[in-house]
C-alpha cells in the first residue's frame, strides 16, 4: 500500500441495505471508532418496522460523522499536538 492510501481520507460504504450498513459500522474500527454495531442490532430487534429508516438514517448519520475529513485528521494528530491543540482552545477560552 502507498503512502497516499494510507493517508487517503475514506470515502464513506455504501449505507443503502441493513447489510451494507452493518458492514460500514463495522468498518470504522480500522479507524479506531467505536463501531456502534451491537447497539445497532439491539435496537434494530427492538425496532418497529415502520421505524426501521429511522433508525438506520440515526446509523448511517454516525458513519458518516466519523469518516469526515476533519474527523479522521483528528484521529491522525499526534498526541502532542492534540495536547497543545486543546491548551490552545482552553486558554483561549477563559
Amino acid at each position: 500500500m502507498s503512502i497516499a492510501a494510507h493517508h487517503a481520507v475514506p470515502t464513506p460504504p455504501p449505507m443503502g441495505t441493513l447489510p451494507q450498513l452493518r458492514a460500514a459500522l463495522a468498518g470504522l474500527a480500522a479507524l479506531g471508532i467505536d463501531t456502534r454495531l451491537e447497539a445497532f442490532e439491539q435496537e434494530l430487534e427492538g425496532t418497529p418496522l415502520d421505524q426501521v429508516p429511522v433508525l438506520a438514517e440515526r446509523y448511517r448519520a454516525y458513519v458518516l460523522r466519523n469518516t469526515t475529513e476533519q474527523a479522521v485528521a483528528a484521529l491522525r494528530l499526534p498526541v502532542s499536538s492534540s495536547a497543545a491543540e486543546l491548551r490552545t482552545k482552553m486558554a483561549a477560552a477563559r
